[in-house]
């Protein structure tokens, strides 16, 4: 497995329009179930926060939302010498919220309003579990787990402005807090030295990285309502420590030295910018009881991001490794190439009677992976998402929650990109569903 597996919980589980994956559609209940639409809708802090700040423009009264989601997460992998390695169990769980204010005096007249947010902008664990496919001269360790913990929690400021009776406008700017947990047997793929190798690697590490965006609402009337919003690239140099062992690959080269190691690691994980552009058309005659349906595209600049990921280890503690690496040092890269994204979302809201509202919701992404360098822990392969929901609002509370079905989608690697052919002639599945409840209360 290439150190690429860092990257599959970015890819498959990560804020609004940046991934591929289970938060990629939505923060609240609200948003899950009606395909992830956020760009022209107003109303929801923890959306506006994540989607478009410009959202939570005319906010009336002070608002706490809460939010909590759970992921689980199904896959399949064969390779050449295991038809049978699965995925399962529970991809990820967090709540969330955030509060919002109307800046300003009179309240129910102020152009102002303000939030502050905690929300997960990655976060995914996966646990594979396969026969290691032999490697350079024959090296394997066997049946392995290889797991993966991505956690990134943004920390965020938001502003939004009323500007005339039809435009909205909002900023936001947050700190990302991100930890990386990674065991795996891991190829080196760059380093002349150890090009092809391969060892027993356990590496976590932490940093921090900041990001901000900003939006705008247009309302033409009062059925129609425009948005659009951008987020800005996320740079994080995460740091930490790499333990493990290169016993298998000592042994298949005849070496008769310790095999374990230890290294200082840094990690630079970069997270692409993203746009979307959306509409909210209302339809009936009686505005208590319209229809609303939602339409929104996305696009999440992956090319520019994900074309390789770079590895610094430092401070090497093995003395045969370091001699053959000419240090103790290794700087290594993963080939990734990865394609920019394209999502297409649609929702309708029905509203029902005594303050119910019924939901539905589809989202298509393209798929950012390509072939050549696809493993199990980097398969951000899921496309269509259907989601449903329903909400219940009172004059201080209102609940929401939403079921999303992440169908199955599959895809072959021929022959890969990443050295030892160890993912020639391979094949995975994956599918995921999650469940989110959401709860805000006005005062």
């Amino acid at each position: 497995m290439s150190m690429a597996g860092l990257l599959f919980g970015m890819a498959i589980v990560n804020g609004h329009g940046q991934t591929a994956g289970s938060l990629a559609n939505g923060l609240s209940a609200g948003a899950v179930s009606r395909g992830g639409a956020m760009a022209a809708e107003s109303g929801d802090v923890l959306d506006a926060v994540e989607g478009n700040p410009a959202g939570m423009a005319g906010l009336r009264q002070r608002t706490v939302d809460v939010t909590g989601v759970g992921v689980f997460a199904w896959g399949s992998f064969r390779n050449s010498v295991d038809p049978d390695g699965k995925m399962s169990g529970v991809a990820g769980a967090l709540p969330y919220g955030a509060v919002g204010i109307p800046l300003g005096q009179k309240l129910k007249q102020t152009r102002w309003s303000a939030a502050l947010a905690v929300t997960p902008d990655e976060l995914m664990r996966t646990n594979w579990q396969y026969l290691d496919p032999p490697g350079t001269a024959g090296a394997s360790y066997g049946l392995t787990k290889n797991q993966s913990q991505i956690i990134g929690i943004r920390t965020s400021a938001a502003l939004a402005w009323t500007m005339g009776s039809k435009w909205t406008a909002g900023v936001t700017t947050g700190l990302v807090v991100n930890s990386n947990t990674l065991k795996v047997p891991y190829i080196f793929q760059q380093q002349p030295q150890l090009a092809g190798l391969k060892v027993l690697l356990d590496l976590n590490t932490r940093g921090v990285g900041w990001n901000g965006s900003l939006g705008a609402q247009w309302r033409p009337s009062d059925r129609l309502n425009i948005g659009a919003a951008w987020k800005s690239m996320t740079y994080v140099q995460s740091f930490g420590t790499a333990d493990g062992t290169a016993s298998a690959q000592f042994a298949a080269l005849g070496i008769a030295a310790n095999p374990a190691f230890h290294y200082r690691a840094e990690v630079d994980n970069q997270l692409p910018q993203t746009a979307a552009l959306g509409a909210a058309w209302q339809v009936g005659r009686r505005s208590e009881r319209r229809v609303r349906w939602s339409f929104e595209g996305d696009w999440t600049d992956w090319g520019g991001a994900f074309r390789t990921l770079p590895v610094k280890l430092t401070e090497g503690t093995n003395a045969t490794i370091n001699s053959v690496a000419g240090g103790n040092s290794i700087v290594d890269g993963v080939p990734l190439h990865w394609r920019d994204q394209w999502i297409v979302r649609t929702g309708v809201e029905l509203p029902l009677r005594r303050g119910w509202m019924a939901r539905g919701g589809y989202s298509y992404m393209s798929n950012p992976v390509p072939s050549t360098t696809l493993t199990p822990l980097t398969a951000a392969i899921l496309r269509n998402r259907v989601a449903a929901g329903a909400g219940w609002g009172g004059e201080r509370w209102h609940w929401d929650a939403a079921y999303e079905a992440q169908l199955p989608s599959s895809q072959a690697v021929g022959h890969s990109a990443l050295l030892a052919g160890e993912y020639d002639n391979s094949r995975m599945q994956l599918m995921a569903q999650s469940v989110t409840v959401s709860a805000r209360l006005t005062f």
